[in-house]
């Protein structure tokens, strides 16, 4: 049996027996669940050695996500894996001196979070999807924007609903502490809607806009981030 808790700011790593999951804990929100895939290729005879090797792992994401710039980054490129970025460009979505942007942007290309490419005379960067830690930042980011606690509600009291778009700064991944959504679905009841916004609204601190549709828009009709669609859905 493994037990560690790593402590940094508000957050708590706390692993559960055999290693199977691991849980971070915001102090003034609720539990981040670090997916079960994590660690499931070290489960039952592995060696020590083996799942030694991937608690050093979760040992870097303590720092990563408590950094402010490093946490900037993430957002911005884990939220809306689609969007690229290059030094100026993240400096001034970001408002953070280069210096600082590019001393992050080494770190993750190094940790192998991100990805680099050369285009004319700037060097693009972009989420390394083949990460084994991609889709766990991805979730962490989800929570900490209020994308989750909104989305959670919605969907599991709205059985007609289709889509869930976000827009604005977030759609780039961009810090927001606004929360603007479109809801799309037949029958959606409005007044329900206000209260399940309201509560995720208390949860998360931001001020959360929603537009209700009732037809699902065609591929590219709305400019914002698809973050649920129902099952079957194209």
């Amino acid at each position: 049996m493994f037990v560690i808790h790593l402590l940094s700011r508000n957050f708590v790593f706390q692993t559960k027996a055999s290693v199977n999951a691991v849980h971070l804990l915001f102090t003034s929100s609720q539990p981040v669940n670090l997916s079960h895939s994590f660690f499931q290729e070290y489960n039952g005879t592995h060696s020590g050695e083996a799942v030694k090797t991937k608690l050093g792992t979760i040992e870097l994401l303590a720092p990563l996500i408590t950094s402010k710039t490093r946490l900037k980054l993430l957002t911005r490129f884990f939220l809306n894996q689609s969007v690229d970025g290059y030094l100026q460009g993240l400096s001034k979505e970001l408002d953070e001196n280069t210096n600082s942007i590019r001393l992050e942007l080494n770190r993750l290309e190094k940790a192998g979070l991100l990805a680099s490419k050369t285009k004319g005379r700037r060097k693009l960067y972009s989420v390394n999807t083949s990460h084994p830690l991609t889709s766990d930042l991805t979730s962490i980011v989800r929570k900490v924007s209020g994308i989750d606690a909104l989305v959670e509600r919605v969907t599991a009291n709205l059985p007609s609903l289709e889509q869930v778009w976000v827009c604005g700064d977030l759609a780039k991944g961009l810090p927001s502490e606004y929360i603007e959504a479109i809801l799309i679905g037949a029958h959606l009841d409005r007044r329900y809607i206000k209260r399940l916004t309201d509560k995720a609204q208390s949860l998360t601190g931001k001020t959360i806009t929603v537009k209700v549709e009732e037809e699902t828009e065609p591929s590219g009709a709305i400019d914002g981030l698809l973050v649920w669609q129902k099952l079957g859905e194209q």
